[in-house]
């Protein structure tokens, strides 16, 4: 081995580390490059469950609608409501009603009488206005009087 064999063999050790700086820097920068992107894909993915709970929200509101539509079409074809539903609602034809009174007249509970009122409320049929405190005004509504009419109930 000569002299020279000394410098042949440090240019190709020192070539080789160069590539190997150089393959070192390009996986660094692909690494980089893909947590960047995984970032970027937990982002999307939070933004994406997000509108996803929205629109589950959004579809269980839609279904509770078609089904307090359903109701209110069946009632308009023909459907007769309860017997106590339609006797607040020949009430209300004539005046504004309160809840207790309606119960002490009628000999139920009041929360009964709410209650009645509250669905007739789900079919557009009364209207309940807080006036104050604790005291509502149930109102009859358009759909109640299209329904006390269809049915001969108003004399």
């Amino acid at each position: 081995m000569g002299l020279l064999d000394g410098f042949e063999k440090l240019i190709n050790e020192h070539g080789s580390a160069a590539i190997l700086k150089e393959r070192i820097a390009l996986a660094n920068d692909k690494y980089a490059a893909l947590e960047q992107k995984l970032s970027a894909s937990e982002l999307r993915i939070k933004e994406l469950e997000s509108e996803n709970h929205g629109l589950r929200t959004n579809l269980e509101k839609a279904e509770i609608e078609i089904q307090q539509l359903k109701e209110l079409s069946e009632n308009a074809h023909g459907q007769r409501l309860p017997e106590i539903r339609e006797k607040l609602l020949v009430l209300l034809a004539t005046s504004v009603q309160y809840a207790p009174t309606v119960a002490a007249e009628f000999e139920v509970h009041e929360q009964v009488v709410l209650h009645h009122f509250e669905e007739l409320e789900k079919l557009s049929m009364a209207e309940g206005w807080r006036v104050s405190g604790y005291d509502t005004e149930w109102h009859l509504q358009p759909e109640g009087r299209s329904y006390l009419v269809r049915h001969g109930l108003l004399a």
